[in-house]
């Protein structure tokens, strides 16, 4: 509905994550870790499809992502109706300055009159179909046949001060908005790890649960049937899910994926995609043993963790110059094929109790060759 950039504040990099709202709050976190995007971010509209007007506006204050994240939800279920729809689109066409008037114009839009119309010409003919004009009322029907629609069009559109907006007109003029929202938002913002649809039978109806979750709230669920899995982690699809049995497990993992750290998430996520594991207690296994691997959020590609590897490497005084036209994700490559570990959307990850950044020595054989060597000369 709203796709939005978030940019790092504090980098001159170009690292932008993007997104499309309304969504889970630990899915704006996952995009924002691909792209490595910490600490202060900007944000703002990219593009709205369904409401143009909001292509690229800017607030006089900055939004919060929250903020957005409501906005987009009231969008998507404002745009099921299209006289609602069009009726958004003729507010945002007036003087709009804060998220919060963004938001208290999505409601009370039934109020507002839409015709299906492209031009003063048509909405003449409905003003005159519908006698909505009072001066017309007391002229003859042989005059009021030979009426021109596009004059009286334009002399009820004057009057209401309504606009066209593709294909509709609206009339915005008695439109009074209701305060839904000024310092708290309606309604919290969505941020489970994993989502589950479930039912007793497949003809019954279904019900929605999000994890994490109280324990009694799960109660007699593992006698249902899964009709649909989403996961906030990428890495764990509904293919790790083989039963209703399952979600205990998958409630102990987003309990413990929550209290993870943003890193430390991040790590989680990495290894997962690093490891090759099968089904959720290995996957709960990854999150017990997290401090067992190293991991560098920063680093973006294997020529970033070759730049690294080499300057934890190198004295402080070596010139670094000399360097320049080395091929360092090659390095990176060779580093990771003696030490284990792997290059992740989410930065470097080591193997188990492995160390990223750690010293290759040459095998004891080829050291035990070149002192001979060396002897004999």
């Amino acid at each position: 509905m709203i796709e939005i950039a978030i940019q790092a504040a504090d980098t001159n990099d170009e690292l932008i994550a993007y997104v499309m709202l309304p969504t889970n709050k630990n899915t704006i976190i996952d995009a924002m870790d691909r792209a490595k995007v910490f600490g202060e971010t900007f944000v703002r509209i990219e593009s709205c499809n369904d409401f143009p007007e909001l292509n690229g506006f800017e607030f006089s204050e900055e939004p919060t992502l929250d903020e957005l994240n409501f906005l987009a939800k009231r969008l998507e279920e404002i745009s099921r109706d299209t006289s609602e729809k069009y009726a958004y689109r003729a507010l945002l066409r007036k003087p709009m300055d804060t998220i919060n008037e963004a938001i208290n114009r999505t409601y009370n839009l039934e109020t507002i009159p839409v015709y299906p119309c492209n031009d003063f010409a048509e909405y003449g003919e409905i003003v005159l179909e519908n006698e909505m004009l009072e001066e017309l009322d007391d002229v003859p029907d042989e005059v009021y046949d030979l009426l021109d629609p596009d004059k009286v069009g334009r002399a009820m559109a004057d009057r209401e001060g309504g606009i066209f907006v593709e294909g509709y007109y609206v009339v915005t003029s008695g439109y009074e908005p209701v305060l839904v929202y000024n310092d708290v938002l309606p309604e919290p913002q969505e941020d489970w790890v994993f989502r589950l649809e479930v039912a007793p039978n497949l003809s019954s109806e279904t019900k929605n649960l999000t994890f994490p979750a109280d324990k009694n709230y799960l109660k007699n669920i593992d006698k249902c049937n899964i009709m649909k899995f989403e996961s906030a982690l990428p890495q764990i699809s509904n293919s790790a899910v083989e039963s209703a049995e399952d979600i205990y497990l998958l409630n102990e993992i987003a309990k413990k994926y929550s209290e993870l750290s943003r890193e430390d998430a991040a790590k989680f996520k990495a290894v997962l995609q690093s490891e090759k594991w099968d089904g959720l207690y290995e996957a709960e296994d990854i999150l017990k043993n997290l401090g067992r691997y190293d991991f560098d959020i920063s680093v973006t590609d294997a020529s970033d963790f070759g730049r690294k590897y080499l300057s934890e490497m190198l004295t402080p005084d070596f010139d670094r110059s000399l360097l320049d036209g080395v091929n360092t994700a090659k390095l990176a490559g060779n580093v990771f094929r003696v030490n284990g570990g792997a290059i992740t959307l989410y930065g470097a990850v080591s193997n188990y109790g492995g160390q990223l950044y750690s010293m290759i020595e040459a095998p004891q054989q080829e050291q035990e060759s070149s002192f001979e060597m060396g002897g004999i000369s």
